[in-house]
């Protein structure tokens, strides 16, 4: 090879080794432009995420305070639902309420509270919170916290709002007697021993001491191991571990005398194993207590008499089934009777709030009577022409001495003897419904005796096609219902208790005049409503007794009412005289003031 060709290979290798290094040095700039791109990137995804910690922290700061603002309105709630029920009224809870806002929980000037008075009532008010600004008595506190919250970084302020319910009820307990009020050691022993087949000898002294000794429904509660007073109230129990947890609860008392739990531990010695009793009412069974709250956690704090406890749960643990009195009343040969009664009742136990529930019922109320009375009346095969009377029962209630109370208003102060409560009793002298539902009376302690249901007495038919059927109910109403009638109904007293339990107006009496003879014009005034009473109906709905109708069946409604008006008359003069035998002489109501448990407040929504 030529020193020319040698040459011209070597220029060809140093161009061809240019050329790599030239295309190597264009390669390396692409990745820097690449690493350029994705510091852009990084840069972009670090601000994101600085801006959603900023948002991050105005949202936190946001949810801090609205639970803040949450706290300030429950305990503003709070605050005014303490002070509802006192002379102040809305007046007063809204002070308490606005000032526990401001001031006790220091909301910022820019906030603000509204304040709002009404009811929490689970029964008549519907939604989530219960609460309406009508109906009465005022139990419950509405407290609205708004407040200008700023967003720091991620936009503008906003408001935000937070709202409190609370509600406090007054509790007030009390038992009705309808016998005349007066304490006799024989006769409680006589009483006890005859229920619980024992021979206790306790002085009056003892037993007065017992009716003055109050429980709490809670130390009660806890005595038996319920875990609520609902529970407390679901509680069967004996007798003799029912007095036993008296003892227990009853020693919570630090001003409770060593002689009453003396006292309560023989009786509880004398009383014999296998007597039960149900704690709470129910629609089928007595109970011991008669609690009409939405909430019965309510009275935990509610205070009971233990001498009235223990009478009450001695009957209720014995059955006093009625006393059979049908060979008392002979009518043949019109009619033949059945009848039954309960004598002496022992006290009603109520507990609860005041005042009207929708339906115009009290909230709490007793109801008792001397004596109740069914009657079964029987005619005997009369026939009236087209009507056939021989299946015809007239059922027919009757209550001697009867006597109701109800628990009117309550209001709490700042001291027990400036607290006070309004309850009004009406003692009767006789009072007598007439209905198929008659005989369900008997287990009623809250109000007075009702029949509901009209008694069938007979129909029309006409080739066996049942044309109009006649009865005997009120026919005023819709739908009819049976008939009642009383018997000079005493006007109604109101009694004002203080709040210091036990004091001189713990008892308080109403009465009315001698019944023994007053009793004679009860049944002659259920026959001269008969008349009104008898009325004819189509499918239930009654007709007039007028035109083509009138003609048919108001000769029928005379033939019946002249037909049922000698047998009540003969009734009548049978029943005075064993009402008097019964020793139902005088009709006296009787209102033991149990205590009164202030409202403690307490979050509802």
């Amino acid at each position: 090879m030529s020193v020319s060709e040698s040459s011209s290979s070597a220029l060809r290798r140093l161009a061809r080794r240019q050329r790599r290094s030239s295309g190597s040095s264009r390669a390396g700039c692409v990745p820097l432009r690449r690493q350029r791109g994705v510091t852009v990137i990084l840069a972009a995804l670090c601000l994101g995420l600085a801006v959603v910690a900023l948002g991050a922290i105005d949202i936190g700061n946001l949810y801090f305070a609205r639970r803040e603002m949450q706290r300030t309105a429950d305990l503003a709630a709070s605050a005014g639902a303490q002070t509802i029920s006192n002379g102040g009224g809305c007046a007063s809870a809204t002070t308490s309420a606005q000032y526990n806002a401001l001031s006790a929980n220091g909301l910022p000037n820019s906030g603000t509270v509204t304040v709002v008075c009404g009811r929490w009532d689970p029964s008549a008010n519907a939604g989530q919170s219960y609460f309406s600004t009508s109906g009465a008595p005022l139990n419950a506190v509405q407290v609205t916290v708004s407040e200008t919250v700023p967003y720091f970084f991620v936009g503008p302020a906003r408001v935000v709002q937070a709202v409190g319910t609370a509600q406090a009820t007054n509790i007030r307990s009390f038992s009705l007697t309808t016998s005349v009020a007066t304490l006799s050691g024989g006769l409680v022993n006589g009483l006890l021993n005859g229920l619980f087949g024992s021979s206790l000898n306790l002085s009056v002294a003892s037993y007065q001491g017992l009716a003055t000794t109050q429980i709490k429904l809670g130390d009660l509660a806890v005595a038996l191991g319920a875990g609520s007073m609902s529970q407390l109230l679901a509680t069967n129990v004996s007798v003799k571990n029912l007095v036993a947890a008296m003892i227990t609860a009853a020693g919570q008392s630090t001003t409770l005398g060593a002689t009453a739990i003396t006292d309560l531990g023989t009786i509880e010695a004398a009383i014999p194993g296998g007597l039960n009793v149900a704690l709470g009412n129910s629609a089928t069974t007595n109970g011991l207590l008669a609690v009409a709250l939405d909430d019965p956690q309510a009275a935990v704090n509610a205070t009971v008499s233990v001498l009235d406890a223990l009478l009450v749960a001695a009957e209720i643990a014995q059955g006093q089934t009625a006393v059979n009195l049908g060979a008392a009343l002979n009518l043949s040969p019109l009619a033949s009777v059945t009848a039954q009664a309960k004598i002496i009742e022992p006290p009603v136990i109520a507990v609860g709030e005041a005042g009207q529930n929708a339906d115009g019922t009290w909230r709490t109320s007793a109801h008792s009577a001397d004596v109740r009375l069914y009657l079964n009346l029987s005619l005997l095969n009369l026939n009236l022409v087209l009507l056939n009377l021989s299946a015809l029962n007239l059922p027919i209630y009757v209550e001697a001495g009867p006597g109701t109370a109800y628990l009117q208003s309550t209001q709490c102060t700042t001291t027990q003897p400036t607290s006070q409560s309004v309850i009004v009793a009406q003692a009767g002298v006789a009072s007598a419904c007439v209905g198929m539902d008659a005989s369900s009376n008997f287990a009623n302690t809250t109000t007075a005796g009702t029949c509901l249901q009209p008694v069938p007495v007979t129909s029309l038919s006409v080739l066996g096609v049942n044309l109009v059927d006649v009865s005997v109910g009120n026919p005023a109403v819709s739908p009819p219902q049976g008939l009642r009638v009383d018997l000079q109904a005493a006007s109604a007293t109101s009694m004002t208790f203080n709040g210091v339990p036990n004091d001189s107006d713990a008892y308080q009496s109403t009465n009315t005049n001698g019944v023994g003879a007053a009793t004679s014009g009860l049944l002659t005034q259920v026959v001269s409503q008969l008349s009104t009473s008898v009325y004819a109906s189509i499918a239930g709905i009654p007709i007039a007794s007028n035109g083509a109708v009138g003609l048919i069946v108001a000769p029928l409604l005379s033939a019946l009412v002249s037909l049922l008006s000698p047998i009540l008359d003969s009734l009548d003069a049978l029943l005075v005289p064993l009402l008097q035998l019964l020793g139902v002489q005088i009709g006296v109501s009787t209102v033991h003031d149990l205590g009164l448990a202030c409202g403690q407040a307490q979050l509802v929504y």
